[in-house]
């Protein structure tokens, strides 16, 4: 049993840790080409996204660490300290997905539209700006989960290898 707590708070853990550093590689690498050269580079984007985009990953992802976050709760439920701050992450995390769904993804599906290379480049800036603006709340509010999440450990193995240290 213990092997399978640990088990799901690593696995859980990496997780999350690979869902946030997605994040963080999608705004380095990727954004800084959305703007270059408006707007052929939307449509170079547009155009190479035709399989597959960042939100591949991330609904996938997402659907592997509901689960994984559920039997991990379960397992720590008696570590109050580790379970509050893992609940704090995971309400950010599910704050973020929130406002992905309903906020960034709607100017995403406009920069991704057929018609985008026959818009007024205001009307492109505005929309980037907007998600950019939107992007940086939804990273800072990451950086707070992540860093719930890293705390939530901390408690956790403190409480494990005290009790560790009293036997």
């Amino acid at each position: 049993m213990k092997t399978a707590k640990f088990f799901f708070v690593w696995g859980y853990s990496l997780m999350a840790f690979l869902f946030f550093g997605g994040m963080l590689f999608t705004i380095i690498t990727q954004y800084p080409n959305w703007d270059h050269d408006l707007p052929n580079s939307l449509v170079a984007t547009n155009n190479f996204y035709v399989k597959a985009d960042p939100g591949t990953f991330f609904q996938l992802m997402g659907k592997i660490n509901l689960p994984l976050f559920v039997v991990m709760i379960i397992f720590i439920w008696k570590s109050s300290k580790a379970r509050n701050w893992m609940l704090l992450h995971f309400v950010l995390f599910v704050i973020i997905g929130l406002g992905t769904g309903l906020l960034v993804y709607p100017i995403l599906y406009e920069l991704g539209a057929e018609d985008i290379a026959t818009r007024p480049l205001a009307e492109i800036e505005a929309l980037l700006n907007q998600f950019k603006t939107l992007d940086t709340i939804r990273m800072f509010v990451a950086m707070v989960s992540v860093l719930a999440l890293m705390i939530g450990l901390s408690h956790f193995f403190n409480s494990v290898y005290s009790q560790r240290a009293k036997l």
